[in-house]
């Protein structure tokens, strides 16, 4: 009976984002051309492309997905002077630049990526529905529970953000290499939404307890890569050669993830896959599509001011 109500209670919940989030879509799109009028990321980069898939193996119940956005520039700035050049473009490309800068964008990455469970409580992106809740207030990277706001039910619990050393670089599309500047990776561990007791359900109490903390429940990897494009600007004496990078965003679901849509009986049966795919899977899809937009113009404007 208890897992029929949390069942319900996942959809009623998912079906009330999605529908909320529909309406925002609408609302964030016309004030993102009030927000171009001040000085940022937006009057040079806009997104290209989005791409994603998302899956759940039925014979193991894990889910996993892959998101995918290419900023490039649509502007091209004009002709400056070296201290004029915006920090994102040239802070990976130009040697000249002090290495103070470069750490100063690699940490606040690191930070946005680490943050990520703060932003699925914005009120833009849930209506207050939902709320983010640190383990320790004192320490930004600590484990954060995600809670509905009128239940206070755990729909996510995530666990301390961990840096992660992958590939230096990443071929995309096969075309041009990129640079890997930050990769994060935040753990899942439990939630109404994770399914963390089918591993354990077969095991003694006393021996789960000590198996939770190494057990793998999957987690969300967070890239951020930059490539260069060869388009080179004319310059005069007091002016620089212009290179125009792109700037992409990865963000996966790996690991054991097993959601709790899916059921513990294996293989998982066609209807919970259809009822992942037309719930969970399609909110993580647009929070997602979301977030990458956020992080691109919330790294320019905590750099650049």
């Amino acid at each position: 009976m208890k897992k029929k109500v949390t069942i319900i209670t996942i959809i009623l919940i998912q079906s009330i984002i999605i529908a909320i989030n529909a309406a925002s879509l609408l609302l964030h799109t016309s004030s993102d051309t009030n927000n171009n009028k001040s000085k940022n990321i937006n009057q040079y980069y806009n997104r290209r492309s989005y791409q994603w898939n998302a899956n759940l193996h039925q014979t193991t119940g894990i889910a996993s997905s892959f998101e995918q956005s290419i900023f490039h520039k649509h502007q091209q700035p004009p002709i400056c002077n070296v201290e004029d050049v915006d920090v994102l473009s040239s802070i990976l490309h130009r040697p000249s630049l002090s290495m103070t800068k470069k750490k100063q964008m690699k940490e606040t990455i690191q930070d946005l990526f680490s943050l990520y469970p703060t932003f699925l409580s914005k009120p833009s992106l849930t209506f207050g529905l939902c709320r983010s809740i640190p383990s320790n207030v004192e320490k930004e990277d600590c484990n954060h529970h995600l809670q509905t706001s009128l239940l206070h039910l755990n729909m996510l619990i995530f666990g301390k953000p961990r840096i992660v050393e992958p590939p230096k670089h990443i071929f995309i599309n096969d075309k041009s290499s990129s640079n890997v500047v930050c990769c994060i990776e935040i753990p899942i561990e439990g939630g109404l939404l994770a399914n963390v007791e089918s591993k354990s359900s077969t095991t003694n109490k006393s021996k789960s307890k000590k198996k939770k903390k190494n057990e793998d429940h999957g987690c969300i990897r967070f890239t951020w890569l930059q490539t260069k494009q060869p388009n080179k600007q004319q310059h005069t004496q007091k002016h620089i050669e212009y290179q125009q990078p792109e700037i992409i965003l990865i963000t996966e679901i790996r690991g054991m993830y097993r959601p709790t849509l899916a059921g513990n009986k294996l293989p998982t049966s066609n209807m919970r896959k259809i009822l992942y795919y037309s719930t969970q899977r399609m909110v993580h899809t647009y929070v997602m599509w979301r977030y990458h937009d956020y992080v691109v113009k919330e790294c320019s404007r905590r750099i650049d001011g």
